[in-house]
This record gives structure tokens, sequence and C-alpha cells, in this order.
């Protein structure tokens, strides 16, 4: 994969989350969402807009050196840092968090556009990216990850 064919997934994958999200109304942002107990559908629109987060951040760590996660020696509990992510927007309004994450996916792409080909796919760039790269991430937080909340966010 190079940087073209990794802008093309990120924006594909990203469609039915804009398309999804262009639907809900005010009511429907703040209803419960389907096969998340707990959630609303403004809050899985936050969670997708920490993951955009993360991966600029990322990006920007790989270009500074910085690494924006660094090792706390607590295990790395998903479940836990996605509590807290929710717990953290839970009180957002629902307008700051459609404009949120359409602002930190804009970001998220330009970080991707003006990242060198080394920035993106060389693991050997940064030591706390371990055996993957920063393409890498950015798949996990983006095109493999926006599958698995279309369907929350779907109004019936």
């Amino acid at each position: 994969m190079d940087k073209t064919e990794l802008l093309r997934a990120i924006r594909d994958a990203h469609e039915p989350i804009e398309a999804a999200v262009a639907t809900l109304t005010d009511e429907a942002l703040h209803a419960e969402t389907p096969g998340m107990p707990g959630w609303t559908r403004k809050d899985v629109l936050a969670h997708i807009e920490y993951w955009h987060r993360h991966s600029t951040a990322v990006l920007a760590g790989v270009r500074s050196g910085e690494d924006p996660d660094p090792d706390t020696g607590e295990p790395f509990d998903i479940d836990a840092l996605n509590a807290r992510v929710l717990a953290e927007n839970r009180d957002r309004p629902g307008a700051d968090v459609r404009e949120g994450e359409e602002a930190s996916f804009h970001q998220l792409v330009t970080a991707v556009e003006t990242a060198t080909d080394r920035e993106l796919f060389d693991a050997t760039v940064v030591a706390w990216l371990g055996d993957g790269n920063a393409a890498d991430v950015v798949a996990s937080d983006t095109y493999t990850h926006y599958p698995d909340h279309v369907p929350h966010l779907a109004v019936d």
C-alpha cells in the first residue's frame, strides 16, 4: 500500500459514516445505539473522533520522535480506554461532537497527506511503534475500524 491507496481506503471507508451522520436528527443522535448498550450514537461519533485524533497524534509523534502515549507501566486495556473516552465525552453537546468528528477526520487526512512515505511506512522510524508503522495505526483507527460502527450510527 502507498500513500494514495491509504488515503483512498480512509476516505472510502469514512463515506458510510458521513452518510449515516447526515441522516441523524438531533433526537436520533442522542438515542441509544443498537448493539452498544449504554451508548448513544453521539457517543459512538465521539469515539470515532477520539481515534482520528489518536492517529493524528501518532503521525505528529513520528515526525517529532515523541511517543504521544508513553508507556505508563500498566498493561494496555482497550475497554478501559474506550470507557474513559465515553465518560469524557458523555456531556458534550451533539453539535460539538458532529463538528469535532468532521474536523478530526479532515485533520487526520491532512496529516496523512503531509506525512512522508518514511513517516508512514517505515517501521524503524520510531521504536515506540514496535514492529508496526504509522500507517498500521492509521488503518486500525480508521478504515478497519469504521465498519464496526456504521451499524451503530444507522437509524432503523
